[in-house]
Parts: structure tokens; C-alpha cells; sequence
């Protein structure tokens, strides 16, 4: 989401701006860095709740409960699988601090037991999606170099293009991203993600947006591997801001009930 969504899957489009600083040698552009900052800034602090349909061109579905909140320095969401039966009670936990270590857990009601993600964890599916767990991730600004590397028509909005390449390329998600920024209502409308190989790998696309109470929100959103040609999307509905919800929902005592 930034679109501010991250699914925070639902919830962005920016957390696939940070996954990513251009080839060395290249200077930072500072009318990049801050289009970007203006679109993370643009998240709203009210608590947040919603439902959401995975789908996909392989024809499963499965259903979430998803609910975020700003709790002090960090930002917090716990996403629950609702159907189908076999991953039901699945429940994903994130906390991003805008101090100290973020922190994300998986809990599988099979094992009855919660994980804490680790690097290569983050890189693998989300739910069988094309999405990657690491996808629901906002990563800090100053984890990525921005550059403008020209303009695009996207869904009819006049749309700057800034590329982030990760200044820690050990861990990254992708060897960079390259993002289709409205100016004027700071969305992100199109992401493309490169692979370690420099070869483009995964597109973003912001299919449907609504405002909300006021907030630009990422109703459809999907996600499409150009290498292996398969596609999944993830809509929102009975979105609530100012959602009423309990501080102790994104603990892990909750998260393992």
C-alpha cells in the first residue's frame, strides 16, 4: 500500500518502492526521494479494517480479515485467513517500527505455533500468490536511492517514474524497482520489480482506487510474473477507517489464540 496500503497487501503500492538505490556511480535524485516520501507520509494514522479476496488466474480464492493500526512508533497489522478450510485461522502478524528492528510472524493453526520471518521467508509465496511475503513489508525510505527516470500515462494519470535500487542488496527483494507515481494524488499507479539478474521479474498494478472517508484506498490491486505468466489479484471490501480496534489484536498472545 502509500496507496498507503501495504496489504499490508492490501494495504500498497509503496511497500514495493522500498524493496529495493540506482547502479553505484549515481547520484541520488532529491525530487525523487521526496515524491516518495510525500507518498508515505500520505498514510493515515486511524485505525483500519477490511476484507479481502485473493484470487488468481489458477482459480483459487482465499479470504482475509485485515486490520491495521498505529500504535505509538509502529505501524501494525494482523491479516487472517478466512477461507478456504485448509487455511483458515493462518494469521499474519507485522509490526513496523519507525525505531528499532521491524518484526513479522506467520502463524499456522497445523503446527499451532508462530514463526518469526526471516530473510529467505520473506521471499517466498504469500499464500500461493504471486505476491511474496516480503510484499506486505514497508521498508524506511532511507533503505533506497531514487532517481526520475522519465514520465508514463497509467490509467489515465500523468505519472512520474522513479527507480529504487536497495542500498543493502544482500537481503532485497528485488535488484530494483521501477514505480509509476501520480504527483497530484500521490499514488502509486504501476510497479515493475527486477530480478537479481537485472531481468524484469514481477509487475504492481493498481487496477482500481476509491476514496474512502476522504482516503485514496487500493481497491483492486494486482500482481503479475511476466516470467512465468501467471497472475493474482487481492480486492478490498466493507473497508472501515476509524475502525474500532482493540490495541492487544496485534500481540502475539492474540496472534496464537
Amino acid at each position: 500500500m502509500t496507496n498507503w496500503t501495504r496489504l499490508r497487501l492490501a494495504l500498497s503500492g509503496t511497500a514495493l518502492l522500498g524493496a529495493l538505490a540506482p547502479a553505484p556511480g549515481r547520484a541520488e535524485d532529491a525530487a525523487a526521494r521526496e515524491l516518495v516520501q510525500k507518498v508515505r507520509d500520505t498514510a493515515p494514522k486511524t485505525p483500519f479494517a477490511a476484507k479481502g479476496k485473493l484470487s488468481s488466474d489458477r482459480g483459487f480464492v482465499r479470504e482475509l480479515d485485515l486490520k491495521h493500526k498505529h500504535l505509538n512508533d509502529t505501524e501494525a497489522s494482523l491479516m487472517e485467513v478466512t477461507a478456504p478450510l485448509d487455511l483458515k485461522d493462518t494469521r499474519f502478524l507485522l509490526l513496523d517500527r519507525e525505531k528499532g528492528q521491524d518484526e513479522q510472524y506467520i502463524y499456522s493453526p497445523a503446527a499451532r505455533r508462530a514463526v518469526r520471518v526471516g530473510p529467505q521467508t520473506r521471499k517466498q509465496a504469500f499464500l500461493g500468490t504471486e505476491f511474496a511475503v516480503g510484499d506486505l513489508v514497508q521498508p524506511e525510505v532511507d533503505d533506497a536511492t531514487y532517481r526520475l527516470v522519465g514520465d508514463e500515462d497509467v490509467g489515465g494519470r500523468k505519472c512520474k517514474l522513479v527507480e529504487a535500487t536497495p542500498k543493502d542488496t544482500e537481503d532485497a527483494m528485488y535488484s530494483k524497482t521501477i514505480a509509476a507515481i501520480d504527483p497530484a494524488d500521490l499514488l502509486v499507479m504501476k510497479t515493475q520489480l527486477f530480478d537479481d539478474k537485472g531481468e524484469l521479474y514481477k509487475v504492481w498494478t493498481l487496477v482500481k482506487a476509491e476514496k474512502i472517508d476522504g482516503v485514496w484506498t487500493p481497491v483492486v490491486q494486482r500482481m503479475e510474473d511476466v516470467q512465468e505468466k501467471h497472475w493474482s489479484e487481492i480486492e478490498l471490501s466493507d473497508v472501515k477507517y476509524n475502525a474500532d480496534v482493540p490495541d492487544d489484536t496485534f500481540s502475539r498472545q492474540n496472534l496464537t489464540r
